[in-house]
């Protein structure tokens, strides 16, 4: 695997926070080195470009790819990104960002070398580059652009730099063509650095070399208010003007809501700044309630205070005490019921857990301080609201604080005119001292622009319309601003915005910046390429009608495919297992009779049932030995069901005696007995049978099931399951059956009972089979909850009783330790059942999570710290204390999760846990691997947000449906989650796999279609077809494995009890197991079902093949969902979530006892 690189482009503005600038970052920490840096700025009007051109330098000896991240500021947004590809320049183009994405990965499988540039959470952008040759140069060009904010009469504008190495190449050329007042600067760190006159404009430039660039070059520019600038281009206008609105006070509000973000994004806010608004602003009004709400993954203080005489200590100190982490769920604060007369909302706006919806019709104002946040979000919803958007990093206190204390002054559009259309904004929009519009007109007019407070006019302006001088730049100051309104709602406007961005080259949430190294490869993609390669490419594009007809067959073959597929799972699922084998009839060898004994011969026959391989069990088990008379013979045989299927660790008891034997897997027996003896043969579920020994040495017995059985329940987690359901693992006897422990015979598999005496009434005792040897074989007694020294049949009466249960030694001692390692007895009496309900209610959970799963025990020096300390609040300290150590390490935050929830904190578990998705924005691997996580904690409707989040980053891929249907059936969306199934069943995303890389996924499709149709039919809406299509498909046994990993292969295996592995090799097992698609190019899903199981236990491992991921995007977290009874009432389902770090082979990741 190539190493990793971060590439870090952090770009600020007046009065942001310091942080570090352009830099590579290894994986030990170690930078990649900046060689040079040429900046060139353009500034036309109020409207300005910014061109970084950077070269990096691979010291290593080793490829390199990298990704290289940057916030931009409010107003900013990427223009053009550019990268050499073979030594020379490439410039990308725009592409639908699902296209883009597929065409990139598709690319990089080839080890070819492309560029993708994608806007990701809020302002914020990431370009993923490779390759970054050894000892060789990689050269990186961004452009971003921006418009320029008026401050007393002047346009600011700002280049940051902040660079703390020394570059062998450094340049800055300035131009500005803005009127002819000479621009200056502010705090010029160059002399030499100085406008001289040019045509059209004023340029300065420098060049150093071996130069460390540490101080940011402000410009302000003098802009002549009482002006308004008017530009054209063709039918395309755009016009900007900066204004003095009339200040207007506000009513004071009585009641404030002040909604303070706690999330791990804001850890660097500028609390400073914030705290200094809040105190002006409290000041001001005096006398205010206000009602204080953190928050981040969940509500964290909530409290109303009282500010008197503008003093607001308590809420100052408790933000001051706030705490930065988790991610942001603005859901947990639309549920609340808050009377107020204005919100302030201190947040960035990366709504990443859900977005902010007011539930009242009053005024919010959002407050931020950070360059990296959702500008454009919190603009939308503060105007929508009446409120204003308050951007500390562009707006000094004072500015700040009027907007706080005055009513916000908007657009409200333009008078009626028939020769101007699109106009844009085209919806109030609020105005500070900036206003710019944009739009279309059919011959030279004049526009009334109209302005006022609360949807009424105040103030009138008129803006003469002409054709003049042509300029280019217009159309896409028109794009952009037609962009800003349709993302006012932009789920709606998704295609328009595609379209406009291709159209006018605009990098948006739903296009991105692409390059390729081949022509073939934009051929393949019919994606338009960059003007060198244009003629060649429209050539190329000409006879691909044969290519299109072919692509349609081959679905179309694909499609039927499936339905093979389908037909497949039916048909396996109706087939017998183990598959029948002629009967063998073996005659009996001449028996010698003894003359003494006159007793007939019994003519036996032997059914003869599959053997499994890799048996461990070949020997029968015989549990007692008594002292044997001299007609004494070994018997032997076996047991088998109604179906002819083998009955293992049935009990074989001589009547009245203590000896007995158990049946191997094979349901094999061998047990001493004389002549005349009467063998007891019973096994759970089934009803006894008594056999006298004969002359014969083989008795075969055929047990029929034991309907009764079929009304015994258990209460565990509140749900009423039939008894069958809890397998053999766990028997339960009800009242109506008992003669205490007695009546476990023939219904608790391996138990014994023997009396003390002969007498009625006496005491049993009582021998689970699998007890260690060493023990003294008697078994734990818990009654009501409780661990009990006696035995019940000596201390209760059958009346007392109201049930019992058995457990195995296995399962005991998973329970109790060594305590239960002879088995244990577990009773509930009448009385019990009321006055220890709870301690039954604790003891019923553990029974009925059958499923044993093995925990990730991580070996890291964070938990290692983490484990010192002596209490979880010590710990959480503890963690805050060293998290930035760990800041970009994903399993940082997925270990010190399993921390805390091993320690019962799963509220802490969960909101460090929920940093994942602050971490790294847009990642969609460490999104799903969050996903996993939140369905382990069963936060479903946090699952859903998460998952709804990878569908939009990744809907190329069936797994992102699949995730959030599954998600969406949690949570009781049946629909929903049917219609995202339905169409992974039907081939509908087969065009987005041309690779058919995840063939597969469909008939898992099926099958979970098939159980959400017959569980939930009533509350979905199906046609005929659909209702008939999906039968119940119940299985005993099944398992399924995801992980979060794409180009990473992980295999499923089921080693059943008789020790044959189910595997892609061996996909169907003599018993039955079946295994699915073996999934080589990451996500999974893959599947293991049984129909019927027989008893034991199924180990679950999973073999880490090989992980070809290029990029650091942490651990492979691999989700692990077992179910026993799948598609029945009384299905139990346990998930967990494992840390995979290293390619291993036959890990072992958890069981499940049937």
């Amino acid at each position: 695997m190539k190493n990793i690189v971060f590439l870090f482009l952090l770009t600020l503005s007046l009065n942001s926070i310091a942080q570090e600038t352009p830099k590579v970052i290894l994986k030990d920490s170690s930078q990649l080195k900046l060689s040079s840096l040429k900046v060139d700025v353009k500034i036309i009007g109020n409207f300005a470009t910014t061109t970084y051109d950077m070269k990096f330098y691979n010291e290593l000896d080793s490829t390199l790819e990298g990704e290289l991240a940057f916030p931009l500021g409010e107003g900013q947004s990427v223009s053009n990104f550019a990268m050499d590809v073979n030594g020379k320049l490439r410039e990308a183009v725009i592409v639908e960002k699902e296209l883009a994405r597929v065409a990139f990965e598709n690319t990089i499988r080839q080890k070819i070398d492309p560029g993708l540039l994608v806007k990701t959470e809020g302002n914020n952008y990431k370009a993923r580059v490779y390759p970054i040759l050894p000892k060789k140069h990689k050269q990186i060009v961004i452009t971003y652009e921006q418009e320029l904010r008026t401050v007393n009469g002047f346009m600011i504008y700002e280049l940051p730099l902040n660079i703390s190495e020394k570059l062998a190449e450094f340049s800055i050329s300035l131009n500005v063509e803005v009127g002819d007042v000479i621009p200056t600067f502010k705090n010029n760190p160059y002399k030499e650095l100085y406008f001289n006159e040019k045509k059209g404009g004023f340029h300065a430039e420098i060049t150093k070399s071996n130069h460390t660039p540490q101080k940011a070059i402000v410009l302000k520019i003098p802009n002549n208010s009482l002006k308004e600038k008017v530009l054209s281009y063709n039918d395309y206008f755009y016009t900007y003007k900066a204004l003095k609105p009339n200040d207007r006070l506000k009513s004071k509000p009585n009641k404030i809501t002040l909604f303070w973000d706690a999330s791990y994004s804001l850890k660097n806010r500028n609390v400073a700044e914030e705290l200094n608004l809040l105190d002006a602003y409290f000041k001001y009004l005096q006398h205010v309630e206000v009602e204080f709400i953190s928050f981040s993954n969940t509500i964290i203080a909530h409290k109303k205070i009282e500010i008197e005489n503008g003093s607001w200590d308590e809420l100052k100190q408790l933000i001051k005490n706030t705490v930065y982490d988790g991610g942001t769920n603005f859901n947990a604060l639309s549920k609340l019921k808050l009377k107020t007369d204005e919100t302030l909302l201190f947040t960035d706006g990366l709504d990443n857990l859900g977005r902010f919806l007011p539930n009242n019709k009053k005024a919010v104002y959002a407050i931020n301080s950070l360059v990296s946040a959702n500008h454009e979000e919190l603009n939308n919803m503060t105007t929508k609201s009446g409120g204003a958007y308050i951007n500390l990093v562009r707006l000094d206190s004072k500015e700040a604080l009027k907007q706080l204390k005055n009513e916000t002054f908007q657009f409200l559009g333009i008078s009626d005119n028939n020769s101007v259309t699109n106009v844009y904004p085209n919806r109030n929009t609020n105005v500070t001292t900036d206003f710019s519009i944009a739009g279309r007109f059919s011959e030279n007019t004049t526009i009334e622009l109209l302005f006022g407070y609360r949807g009424k006019v105040t103030q009138k302006l008129t803006v003469p319309i002409q054709s003049g001088v042509q300029n280019s730049l217009v159309k896409r100051l028109w794009a952009k601003q037609k962009l800003s309104a349709l993302n006012f709602n932009k789920e709606e406007n998704k295609k328009e915005i595609i379209d406009l961005a291709t159209q006018n080259h605009l990098i948006t949430d739903y296009t991105s910046m692409l390059i390729l190294d081949r022509l073939e490869d934009y051929v393949r993609y019919r994606i338009e390429p960059p003007q060198e390669l244009k003629s060649e490419y429209k050539e190329r594009i000409k006879n691909l009608k044969e290519d299109e007809a072919y692509k349609q067959l081959e679905i179309k073959e694909r499609k039927a495919d499936l339905v093979e597929d389908y037909k497949d799972i039916i048909n396996w699922y109706n087939m017998k297992f183990p598959k029948k084998e002629k009967k063998v009839v073996k005659k009996e060898a001449p028996q010698i009779i003894d003359p003494v004994v006159n007793t007939p011969v019994l003519d036996t026959t032997s059914i003869v049932t599959p053997t499994i391989t890799n048996n461990p069990a070949t020997t029968p088990e015989e549990t007692v030995i008594r002292n044997v008379g001299p007609n004494s013979k070994t018997i032997s045989g076996t047991l088998v069901d109604e179906t002819n299927m083998a009955l293992p660790g049935a009990t074989v008891v001589i009547k009245g005696t203590t000896s007995g034997a158990s049946t191997d897997f094979d349901g094999k027996y061998s047990i001493s007995a004389n002549l005349g003896d009467v063998l007891t043969f019973s096994y759970v579920g089934y009803v006894e049978q008594e056999t006298t020994v004969g002359a014969g040495n083989t008795i075969d017995i055929a047990l029929e099931l034991d309907d009764s059985l079929e009304e015994v329940v258990v209460t565990a987690f509140g749900i009423k399951r039939v008894n069958k359901a809890l397998g053999y693992t766990v028997t339960t006897v009800s009242s109506d059956q008992l003669d205490v422990v007695r009546s476990l015979v023939g219904r608790a598999a391996g138990v014994q009972v023997t009396s003390s005496s002969g007498a009625v009434g006496a005491s049993s005792s009582v021998t689970i089979r699998g007890a260690a040897s060493t023990s003294n074989n008697k078994p734990l007694y818990i009654i009501d909850g409780i661990i009990s020294e006696s035995n019940p049949s000596e201390i209760l009466s059958t009346d007392a009783i109201d049930s019992m249960h058995v457990l195995s030694p296995e399962n005991g001692t998973a329970l109790y330790g060594n305590s239960g390692s002879s088995g244990v007895v577990i009773v509930v009496t009448k009385e019990g059942k009321v006055k220890n309900e709870e301690a039954i209610k604790e003891l019923n959970q553990q029974i009925a999570d059958k499923i044993e799963l093995k925990a990730w025990n991580p070996d890291t020096p964070y938990l290692k710290v983490l484990e010192k300390e002596k209490s979880v609040e010590a710990a959480y300290i503890k963690y805050l204390e060293i998290r930035s150590d760990y800041a970009n390490v994903p399993a940082f935050y997925l270990d010190v999760a399993d921390f805390f929830d091993k320690r019962k904190s799963s509220k802490i578990a969960i909101r460090v846990l929920t940093n994942l998705i602050e971490v790294d924005l847009n990642n969609h691997e460490l999104t799903k691997a969050l996903g996993y996580k939140l369905e382990y904690f069963k936060q479903y409707e946090l699952a859903v947000i998460v998952y709804e989040k990878v569908l939009e980053l990744r809907p190329e891929e069936p797994q992102s449906y699949r995730d959030l249907a599954l998600a969406y059936e949690a949570v009781g969306a049946y629909q929903k989650s049917f219609d995202l199934l339905f169409k992974i069943y039907n081939g509908a995303l087969l065009e987005k796999d041309v690779n058919e890389l995840f063939y597969g996924i469909e008939a898992i499709a099926f099958v979970e279609l098939s159980r959400l149709v017959n569980n939930h039919g009533k509350r979905l809406k199906l046609n005929k077809k659909q209702k008939n299509f999906f039968k119940p498909l119940p299985v005993d046994v099944r398992v399924v494995i995801d992980w979060n990993h794409k180009e990473t292969d992980i295999d499923l295996w089921v080693i059943d009890p008789s020790g044959e592995k189910c595997l892609y090799s061996n996909s169907e097992t003599k018993i039955g197991g079946r295994i699915s698609e073996d999934f080589t190019d990451g996500y999974g899903p893959e599947e293991f079902m049984l129909k019927k199981a027989i008893k034991g236990k199924y180990k679950v491992l999973v073999d880490y093949y090989a992980d070809s991921v290029q990029k650091i995007s942490g651990p492979t977290i691999l989700k692990v969902s077992m179910y026993t009874n799948y598609g029945k009432a009384n299905e139990v389902k346990k998930t967990i979530t494992v840390r995979l770090d290293k390619e291993e082979d036959d890990m072992e990741i958890g069981s499940l006892i049937f």
